[in-house]
């Protein structure tokens, strides 16, 4: 079948046509085409290379395909690029175990960062994981102050929820026995009340990562753009920032006009910031807010996700601190829950909620559907993130009240075997995709970068076969068919975006996004599919600079 965009004055010619490979277009029917041709950035024509080439010009680029397969660019429904640029660009002190593959190899790098710091700086360093770097000490305000003494030194958990500072820094930012938890977040404090030096969950966390997390003035757009280009190369063409500050908005923007963007963004700002977030240009194909961001509960990995199950005694736990019979909880209750959901969906913003914990999960639900209740017709997108321990009972509540959910199957891949010691047959059901496939649900995958390395053919191999690196196989029933795991990648992941109208699949009018494949997805073993590389990477018809070759 061949689809035409409309012309108000007559056959238009094409910029670029893609020949002589294989064209999933993703479209409802995921049909199949043998060429594309693009004009002024978006699609003009989908069908057989005859009919394609009808619109080739004399000045007509063509990029033969040679047997590869073309899908509409990838969407990350859920990432960070705003930090990404702070916590794993330039000049990022990154302890990631990607990167640090070692408790050496993360103490030198502190140390060596230390020492190169100028005496009225501030060292500030993230991806502390101490779940694959099992050697690592503690982190405590004493082992940082041990490590700098004189200079403020700030460390992020890799997952994101917890930070911790030495002396050096708890006396620069003020913070004593006396000061008020932010709200949705706490400064842990001893026996005696005093700080410990650790903030969980945001905004604590942040504040005790001090202004060394802040871009150096004149460097904004080269480390924005740094971030992109990473997502570019797992042919990544939109992503979300799920905790987008509005601090940022103005370089953003400022950015994003220089026309240079690898991937396009949409934004959702951390919830508690401002009461009244005000609309702007929502038309904007490349930057717009869509929505507002709440952290319900918080990570396994440090054990303050509610749930009602334990944690299982082992070496995973004692690892993080807690033990056996630990259950965590929430950083709201359903009536401060509901009060920010009011607000925000009372001006018209979408709510993405984080949450893992089963209880947590189902304080959400709870208040989602009375929202939803006070608000009849109107459709909010309502979403919930990771959802690591939801049941599928509750899976198929969501789906009911029109609720999607972003899936973060990476854990699964990273961490299988940490789940299984930390949860025993819980785990089996750990992100259950499947029970939303079967329901019905438009769900998405996410890496959650820089949490986990953008991949977005990894995830899709994780939740089909639900298989760790390890070779730990967690609840196989809920795996999810190749079909839907590319669609939650792409068209799924940009309606959840407010973005199907013009991004997520190959169709006519759509801005011209693509990523390039070595192989068709949906012809390799399933197993295989994180092997796949990525030839090269298009944005509105443009093929982006060095985004090809990537693999998982």
């Amino acid at each position: 079948m061949t689809h035409y965009a409309p012309s108000a004055s007559g056959t238009p010619t094409a910029d670029t046509v893609f020949l002589g490979g294989t064209v999933h277009t993703v479209d409802d029917a995921f049909s199949t085409a043998e060429a594309v041709a693009v004009a002024d950035g978006r699609i003009l024509r989908v069908g057989t290379r005859a009919d394609v080439l009808a619109l080739a010009g004399p000045d007509t680029e063509t990029v033969e395909l040679d047997g590869a397969t073309l899908l509409p660019g990838f969407v990350e429904a859920h990432g960070h690029p705003t930090a990404e640029m702070v916590m794993a660009g330039p000049g990022a002190v990154d302890l990631r175990a990607a990167v640090c593959p070692s408790a050496e190899a993360v103490l030198t790098r502190l140390h060596e960062a230390v020492a190169a710091a100028p005496e009225d700086g501030w060292v500030t360093a993230s991806g502390w994981d101490p779940l694959l770097n099992d050697e690592l000490p503690p982190l405590s305000r004493a082992l940082l102050t041990e490590l700098s003494p004189r200079i403020p030194l700030s460390v992020m958990h890799y997952s994101g929820h917890a930070a911790w500072a030495n002396d050096a820094a708890m006396d620069r930012l003020g913070i004593t026995r006396d000061t008020p938890d932010p709200a949705g977040s706490v400064y842990v404090r001893d026996a005696d009340g005093e700080p410990t030096g650790e903030g969980r969950e945001f905004p604590a966390a942040g504040i005790i990562m001090g202004p060394g997390a802040q871009i150096p003035e004149g460097t904004f757009g080269a480390r924005l753009q740094a971030a992109l280009e990473i997502s570019a190369a797992a042919g990544v063409t939109m992503t979300g920032d799920l905790a987008f500050s509005p601090d940022a908005e103005a370089a953003v923007r400022a950015y994003y006009a220089a026309g240079t963007a690898p991937v396009r963004m949409r934004a959702y700002e951390i919830s508690g910031i401002r009461e009244t977030i005000p609309h702007g240009d929502e038309a904007d194909p490349f930057f717009r807010p869509v929505g507002v961001k709440i952290w319900s509960d918080g990570s396994p990995w440090i054990g303050n996700i509610a749930t009602s199950f334990a944690y299982h005694a082992g070496h995973a736990t004692d690892v993080i601190g807690v033990t056996e019979g630990h259950r965590g909880c929430a950083n709201y209750t359903a009536e401060q829950l509901l009060e920010l959901c009011r607000r925000y969906m009372g001006q018209g913003w979408q709510i993405a909620c984080h949450v893992h914990g089963d209880v947590a999960v189902d304080s959400v639900l709870g208040v989602y559907e009375t929202v939803q209740g006070e608000n009849p017709g109107t459709e909010f997108r309502l979403r919930m993130e990771h959802c690591g321990s939801i049941t599928p009972e509750q899976v198929r509540r969501a789906a009911g009240l029109g609720v999607t959910i972003s899936f973060f199957p990476a854990h699964i891949y990273y961490y299988g075997e940490v789940l299984r010691e930390f949860f025993g047959e819980r785990a089996d059901a750990w992100v259950p995709a499947g029970a939303a496939e079967a329901c019905g649900m438009r769900f998405s995958l996410h890496n959650d970068p820089p949490v986990t390395p953008e991949s977005p053919l990894l995830n899709m191999q994780t939740a089909v076969d639900r298989t760790s690196r390890g070779g730990t196989v967690l609840g196989a029933q809920y795996g999810v068919s190749v079909r839907e795991a590319i669609r939650a990648q792409t068209i799924h992941a940009a309606w959840q975006l407010h973005s199907e109208h013009e991004a997520g699949s190959i169709e006519p009018g759509k801005l011209a996004d693509f990523v390039l494949l070595s192989d068709d997805p949906t012809a390799v073993d399933p197993g295989a599919l994180g092997a796949i590389r990525v030839l090269g990477t298009w944005i509105g018809g443009r093929r982006v600079p060095g985004a090809h070759a990537a693999t998982a």
